[in-house]
């Protein structure tokens, strides 16, 4: 009769099996921390408000899909678009990289940012350190964002390129992604202020008279806290 004998394992030999997918999942969760820090930064770098206005000079927009749907393979982590007619309303495309290892990736697969730098006038790359790129690597139209404490710096300017017209269902991504990065601003941070001439400061989201408690829900709360009985 054939016996099934299980082989103990010495004390202190730990199966380390099941703490491989534990490992990954701990790994994916930091690098979307490190990309989500990114991103913030990426949306204050591109908020601008004039004083006596109470208009953004950018429209900011997360995670744009190269087509309308949730079947789009291809993303760009952030578009910004300017505004400004003096500056030709420039798209400004961004991939972010927050490893060596997710950098060599993109390298591998041009294609993926190909979708997307025919159709913007600059093109940049985010990362949180300059090491993460060597020297010759980075390609040709594209420019360097590098973090410099809470801020973002160019390391290397983007050059504007000729972009080819939008394609529509390209544009309505983009639309559909700005409303969506407008919507959880808020749960990143306050809208700025806006400060109208003639006129006591306002948020810049809804022009209600600041600190308004939608979009600059911390502002909010601090100034209810920090009233007293008598003035609530």
């Amino acid at each position: 009769m054939n016996t099934f004998v299980q082989k103990r394992r010495p004390l202190g030999d730990r199966d380390t099996r099941s703490e491989a997918p534990q490992a990954l999942t701990t790994a994916a969760k930091a690098g979307a921390a490190d990309e989500r820090a990114m991103l913030d930064l990426l949306l204050d770098r591109y908020t601008e408000i004039r004083r006596g206005s109470t208009s953004d000079r950018w429209i900011r927009a997360e995670h744009v899909g190269s087509n309308m749907g949730n079947d789009s393979k291809r993303i760009a982590d952030f578009i910004a678009v300017d505004k400004y007619l003096s500056s030709g309303l420039a798209l400004h495309g961004h991939e972010v990289k927050v490893s060596r290892a997710d950098w060599l990736s993109e390298l591998r697969n041009p294609a993926k940012a190909e979708s997307f730098t025919r159709y913007m006038n600059y093109w940049w790359l985010v990362v949180p350190d300059s090491t993460i790129v060597k020297q010759g690597e980075l390609p040709a139209g594209w420019g360097l964002l590098v973090r410099s404490g809470d801020k973002l710096r160019a390391q290397v300017r983007a050059p504007k390129l000729a972009p080819a017209p939008l394609p529509i269902e390209l544009s309505l991504s983009l639309t559909s992604a700005a409303v969506r990065t407008a919507n959880r601003e808020p749960l990143r941070r306050d809208a700025p202020l806006a400060r109208p001439v003639g006129a006591p400061p306002s948020c810049s989201a809804c022009r209600r008279v600041a600190p308004c408690a939608i979009h600059q829900p911390r502002a909010h709360r601090a100034a209810v806290e920090g009233s007293g009985p008598q003035d609530r």
